[in-house]
């Protein structure tokens, strides 16, 4: 791997300019490349700069517009290696001729930006906030690539100790013969979660406003999860009868996961009574009536999961701040109110959508969120309730949960 830094070294202003507007110039492998990658005011300079990085018979492939250590910049593939060129001050390339990858792996979001890890000879690169499409473009032409740039054959490593023999009893992560009812399940994290619980078995139930985007998201988890029990119920729980149409709908449920929105962060002097209204009755309203209308069933058959799943907004926001302690008050409140009756209620908190976390200097992805509260939602946390479960790598500076 090979990184060059030319400190102090400012990097021309150029003009926004559509990818077509690039001059003649430009070679036509990296013209074609820009124009499949749709380029809009980021990564055009680099762009044009691109050319003088490249050696003459060097073959552009493919080109996308990452962040890599929290700076985006302009990711190259070629026929001989990948480029990754910073946006900034500073001009700044990192290179791996394709004899130095030895693995690629690539991970699609739910909200349309994916992350892309190559393996080296000498670490990882990961590179975040790619397109889904242009994410599964370059790790088909990496992988196509590498296959054609053999590393050499690494040593056999030491013999792994034995694999546990299989669990034979006890409770297992499966939610067979469960429903789950997901609210804010017609994208982003919702949409994940609801993914989780029908992948571990469940039939799942998507909960949103918007008829359209509910079915679209259902063939999501449909195409996701073969044979995936799936059904959708339309409606806004904001208001006053939206609870008692889904109560109409799904009368009762073993597992509810409740996602309600985040709202724009506001300076606090600017937050006036409307907003702060708006705030309860889109986030802890329907989840105290969520909870009061499905824990009772849940009570009188012995089993029963309760989540809410709460996020950050971008910035800190007082009313939404409030919102969170109350809705984890509620939470602990009814994990009081049906303790010993093998129901749980739990919250779950997670940082804000964008940007990186700090202790993991990448973004927490909608799956990740959903692979605790599967857990969560399973036999297997049959001890866990009352609590507030953090899965927001490290944005919370707290030695306690």
């Amino acid at each position: 791997m090979r990184v060059t830094v030319a400190p102090g070294c400012a990097r021309a202003q150029t003009p926004p300019a559509s990818v077509r507007d690039v001059p003649d110039a430009t070679r036509p492998d990296v013209q074609q490349a820009g124009e499949r990658a749709d380029l809009t005011g980021l990564g055009r300079p680099e762009l044009a700069e691109l050319p003088a990085h490249l050696s003459a018979d060097e073959r552009v492939l493919d080109v996308g517009t990452p962040m890599h250590e929290g700076v985006f910049g302009l990711l190259v593939l070629t026929d001989r290696r990948l480029v990754f060129l910073k946006v900034g001050r500073h001009a700044a390339e990192i290179s791996v001729a394709l004899p130095e990858v030895v693995g690629v792996d690539w991970k699609r979001s739910f909200r349309g930006r994916s992350r892309l890890a190559v393996q080296t000879t000498t670490g990882e690169l990961v590179f975040t906030e790619l397109s889904n499409e242009h994410g599964a473009a370059l790790e088909g032409g990496l992988r196509s690539m590498a296959r054609q740039h053999p590393v050499a054959p690494a040593p056999a490593p030491r013999p792994a100790a034995p694999a546990p023999a299989p669990q034979t009893g006890g409770p297992r992560l499966d939610l067979h013969g469960r429903r789950a009812v997901v609210t804010g399940s017609s994208q982003g994290t919702g949409l994940a979660i609801a993914t989780g619980l029908a992948a571990a078995g469940a039939a799942v139930v998507l909960v949103a406003r918007d008829p359209a985007r509910l079915g679209a998201a259902a063939d999501q988890v449909r195409t996701a999860v073969g044979g995936a029990d799936v059904t959708t119920v339309a409606t806004d729980l904001a208001a006053d009868d939206g609870t008692a149409a889904l109560l109409v709908a799904v009368p009762d449920t073993d597992v509810l996961v409740d996602v309600p929105g985040v709202p724009g962060a506001q300076p606090a002097l600017k937050i006036a009574d409307e907003e702060w209204r708006r705030c309860f009755d889109t986030t802890v309203l329907p989840a105290v009536r969520l909870l009061r209308a499905y824990l009772p069933g849940m009570r009188e058959r012995g089993w029963g999961r309760a989540l809410q799943v709460v996020g950050e907004p971008p910035a800190p926001s007082v009313h939404h701040g409030v919102a969170t302690a109350a809705l984890l008050a509620a939470s602990r409140g009814f994990a009081t109110e049906v303790a010993g009756t093998g129901v749980t209620v739990n919250a779950v908190l997670t940082g804000p959508a964008r940007g990186d976390a700090p202790l993991l200097r990448r973004p927490v992805e909608p799956e990740e969120v959903a692979a605790l509260v599967v857990y969560l939602a399973s036999p297997l946390a049959s001890a866990t309730t009352g609590g507030a479960l953090r899965v927001d790598g490290g944005y919370t500076h707290s030695t306690l949960p």
